[in-house]
């Protein structure tokens, strides 16, 4: 899955960032969210996936990231952080991250993991659905490996969609 797809899932909202996302983008992550939220009015969990190979964005897209995280406050139960990194990259994110969940003032709270089913333990309880870890893994590891998978010739959505 490319940086910058995301996976709708009742009220889950997953987007893959590894520090590439062109600022262009942000406009319709924050329309896909803000959509999502109309559907379901006590909030939407977000999460984002941070792959190995995720750098830090630059300063302009960290503030537009505050923005945007700030403009959906009040549409957010939950913001959750899985760094799939490992080594020097991985510990170096997850710091940056946990500083973020001290230091930053939300209405919402902050989770930050290092594997998919220990954020998920912590996103569920904040869904509108019940779910299990294993049935929204598996939702999220098939849109990432179906957005993965290489293009048939056939036009295909950019964003994976699940419901």
């Amino acid at each position: 899955m490319n940086s910058g797809q995301f996976i709708q899932w009742h009220d889950l909202f997953v987007v893959i960032d590894d520090g590439s996302i062109p600022p262009t983008r942000y406009g319709p992550i924050e329309s896909a969210m803000r959509d999502q939220a109309r559907q379901f009015p006590k909030g939407i969990a977000c999460l984002c996936i941070l792959p190995p190979d995720t750098r830090p964005p630059p300063d302009e897209i960290k503030k537009m990231v505050k923005n945007l995280l700030t403009r959906l406050a009040p549409s957010l139960t939950c913001l959750a952080y899985v760094v799939e990194g490992t080594g020097f990259k991985g510990v170096a994110a997850r710091a940056t991250l946990v500083g973020m969940k001290i230091f930053a003032s939300r209405p919402y709270p902050i989770y930050v993991e290092t594997s998919m089913q220990d954020v998920l333990g912590k996103v569920i309880p904040h869904l509108a659905v019940t779910a299990d870890v294993n049935v929204v893994m598996k939702v999220i590891s098939e849109a990432r490996a179906a957005a993965a998978a290489p293009s048939t010739g056939t036009s295909r959505e950019s964003d994976a969609t699940s419901k």
